[in-house]
């Protein structure tokens, strides 16, 4: 059961604090909505921290506050201890609201007696002191947040900011006052401002603050409260592995300094992108489909695309003569349409920059929570659908990442392993080693086993042709599994270890097994001595029908007795703690069986 809940009030925020979270030590899941916290899995029953992600940022303040009170009530009911309302280190927020109407509401609905305002995250530059806000040592006034569209940010004194928008009041204390502040204002309800300038400064102040019912701020203090709260749980979070089969799109649609920079700095390297044109976009010129050729002729170069809208300021005012709304629509609506695209044909990492492109991405494939894994960058992590675990998402707020943060990201959540597959795959169809679709081949990525598609040819397997299934053979996604799956998962629960299996319908293999053997669990010969070396003991099963139940409960009753497989009149089945380890164990079985079978015929025994 979850012990901590973020609400956040916007996506990306909302990811940002769940990566601090997995960082701490929590196994987390966000909720994009409370309404979604109703789409639970088996998963939910190892989840530690809940988030929520809202639209609370910019919504009208009565709505803020409704939809963040529910959201607190819905955490509540499922046995959360404490809840953490999440904003922008930057602290976006008009003097209207909405940081202090819904902290307010919040700290009623909690019973908190007082609480903290803490957006500073050192780690990215923004820090608070004195109770004033600095942005990379500038105060956030005289940063380029003073011009934001929609939250203008035009003082950096927190407890001024806060004044016209909450009905308590707010003073900057230093942490080691704290005590003797609060015992000369027992009774009453307000916020402390604690200087947060360093790491040493989150820890001090998490572990003044970790008991109270409700806690706000951005994500900085959450990496040393998640460490205090799973000390308290005394067991680490399980997170979902950052790599998975498949091909990446890369959108951008910020125009922050920062996603520029990253914009260049990929284009410098010489990888593809496609710069889109608003004009053309509004006008319905340039469409989906046009961007989407582009992006599929490089993949079939084995490249993966970066696609943008993003522009220098002064071009961007250019853009919005033709009204900022309206552009600002019609590209984020083009860019979810590129994202919906590219999962429909098969693509398996999308890497997107930018708040509302990163919104309208994940409202566009429709994904409703997400298990949280490791950080591309502080403050952004690689996020796994709930029910697609072939699927890896990668948001950042326009000015989150380094130089080199697509790169980053791609390299990330690349598997090796799939581009192993389908090497060893066309190597052993190439030389005879398996013919016509009568192969199969699997690799494991966390809890989840890829699984080459039935009918596939090893001649032609493609990444695109392995099926995420679970360990019980249901699929995860789009084709019909390997009828054999059984052979593979049941090496996987053996030995945890088993990164990859390999079964293939091999010549010598084949006519070794027809041969009566003296001890089924040790079939082949050791004429040379590298089988035993580099897999082990080879066993015997007895022939049933290929695919059939009989077959599958005869291989599980002898897995136990031997390192790899030969059924009989049929082939080996070899396992490995990577695919190209497979691949080496099944060349050495075939190779031995070879050498066995020629000395056989030679009459050596």
């Amino acid at each position: 059961m979850a012990y901590i809940g973020i609400i956040a009030d916007d996506f990306t925020g909302a990811s940002d604090a769940a990566s601090f979270l997995v960082k701490g030590g929590l196994r987390t899941k966000l909720y994009n909505g409370t309404a979604s916290l109703s789409d639970s899995g088996a998963e939910d029953a190892e989840v530690q921290a809940v988030v929520i992600a809202l639209k609370s940022r910019t919504q009208e303040t009565s709505a803020a506050v409704r939809d963040s009170l529910e959201a607190a009530r819905a955490l509540l009911a499922r046995g959360v201890r404490k809840i953490y309302f999440k904003y922008c280190s930057t602290f976006d927020s008009t003097p209207e609201g909405n940081i202090g109407p819904v902290a307010d509401a919040l700290m009623e609905c909690t019973g908190s007696p007082y609480s903290i305002l803490c957006p500073a995250l050192p780690v990215n530059g923004r820090v608070q002191r004195g109770g004033k806000l600095y942005v990379n040592g500038v105060p956030l006034d005289e940063s380029p947040m003073k011009d934001h569209p929609l939250t203008p940010m035009r003082d950096s004194d927190l407890t001024r900011l806060m004044a016209p928008q909450s009905r308590y009041p707010s003073y900057a204390v230093p942490v080691e006052e704290t005590a003797a502040f609060l015992e000369a204002h027992a009774g009453e309800r307000f916020y402390l401002v604690p200087d947060y300038t360093d790491a040493a400064d989150g820890e001090h102040i998490a572990e003044t603050f970790a008991d109270l019912p409700l806690l706000t701020g951005g994500s900085g203090l959450l990496e040393p409260l998640a460490r205090i709260w799973a000390q308290k749980l005394e067991e680490a979070g399980r997170i979902p592995a950052s790599a998975a089969p498949g091909e990446a799109l890369l959108l951008a649609g910020s125009c922050s300094a920062a996603t520029l920079s990253q914009i260049a700095h990929w284009e410098k390297a010489g990888n593809p992108s496609y710069k889109l044109d608003p004009m053309r976009v509004l006008s319905g010129e340039e469409t989906p489909e046009h961007v989407m050729a582009f992006v599929r002729g490089m993949r079939e170069q084995g490249r993966a695309s970066l696609v943008y809208s993003s522009d220098r300021p002064e071009k961007v005012r250019a853009y919005q003569e033709a009204g900022a709304q309206k552009i600002s629509a019609a590209l984020e609506s083009f860019t979810a349409a590129l994202a919906k695209a590219a999962v429909q044909e098969g693509f398996t990492r999308i890497i997107s920059a930018g708040g509302e492109t990163s919104g309208a991405v994940t409202q566009a494939l429709g994904f409703s929570s997400y298990l949280i894994g490791e950080s591309v960058a502080p403050g952004v992590p690689v996020m796994v659908p709930a029910g697609r675990p072939e699927i890896r998402l990668i948001l950042k707020s326009g000015n989150f990442g380094q130089e080199d943060f697509f790169t980053r990201a791609c390299r990330m959540t690349y598997s090796q392993e799939v581009q192993d597959a389908v090497w060893a795959a066309h190597s052993l169809f190439e030389r005879g080693k398996t013919s016509g679709s009568s192969a199969n081949m699997s690799f494991r990525v966390g809890d989840t086993v890829y699984i080459s598609a039935s009918g596939t040819c090893f001649g032609t397997l493609q990444p695109e042709d392995f099926v995420p299934i679970r360990f019980d053979g249901t699929p995860l996604a789009g084709r019909k599994p390997s009828k054999e799956w059984p052979l593979h998962t049941a090496l996987y629960a053996k030995d945890p270890s088993v990164g990859a299996v390999i079964h293939t319908h091999s010549t010598y293999s084949v006519l070794w097994s027809f041969l009566p053997v003296p001890d089924e669990t040790d079939c082949i010969p050791q004429h040379t001595p590298y089988l035993r070396m580099k897999l082990g003991k080879v066993g015997e099963v007895p022939y049933e029908k290929p695919g059939s139940e009989a077959l599958f409960a005869a291989f599980r009753s002898r897995v136990a007795g031997s390192d790899g497989f030969l059924l009989k009149q049929h082939g080996p089945v070899v396992p490995g703690k990577s695919v190209m380890e497979a691949f080496y164990n099944i060349e050495e079985l075939e190779e031995s069986a070879r050498v066995a079978w020629e000395l056989h015929r030679a009459g050596i025994r």
